[in-house]
């Protein structure tokens, strides 16, 4: 008996796939990328490269941190409440790192890029992304009194731009 050949995913092959692909294997990413794709064709306002540039600040598109990232690439903090749907992947489980708090633990990488995609997406901080409003979003996200801030939004400036350059390699305009 012949079985059908499994039907491609409508997302495979595009420029943006075959960027987010490209991209995360040129840096050794452990990040599933079709997690990203999928996400991306469901939700057409989703900012690939805002997304991208936040992994790579937060963990060098989940490359660093070890073991003791708990597959968190987005390093989701704990917040209270724990009802939104990062806690709820996380399946209540967190770790705590010291001077900066509770972070969520996820089973898998795959579990946590779903949570940090749903955070970025779900809480208004794709709208900041897409929109170029590092200093909004820096100010939110890492926080607004946070020693180092200014540094951290040049980072995302700088991790942006190299995100934006490599997906143009693909035929993408991020």
């Amino acid at each position: 008996m012949v079985t059908p050949k499994a039907q491609a995913a409508s997302y495979e092959g595009t420029p943006d796939t075959l960027a987010i692909q490209g991209i995360l294997k040129a840096h050794h990413s452990p990040l599933p990328w079709w997690t990203i794709a999928a996400f991306a064709e469901a939700h057409p306002d989703f900012d690939i490269a805002g997304y991208l540039t936040i992994m790579w600040c937060e963990s060098s598109l989940g490359t660093t941190g070890g073991s003791h990232t708990y597959n968190n690439p987005g390093n989701i903090k704990h917040r209270a409440g724990g009802k939104e749907i990062w806690h709820t992947l996380a399946g209540g489980n967190k770790w705590w790192c010291a001077g900066q708090g509770w972070y969520n633990v996820y089973p898998d990488v795959y579990t946590g890029q779903r949570a940090g995609i749903r955070l970025i997406y779900e809480w208004g901080y794709n709208a900041a992304l897409a929109a170029h409003d590092w200093d909004g979003f820096a100010a939110r996200y890492y926080g607004a009194n946070v020693p180092g801030l200014a540094k951290y939004t040049a980072g995302l400036e700088a991790a942006h731009r190299l995100i934006v350059r490599e997906a143009a390699k693909y035929g993408t305009a991020w």
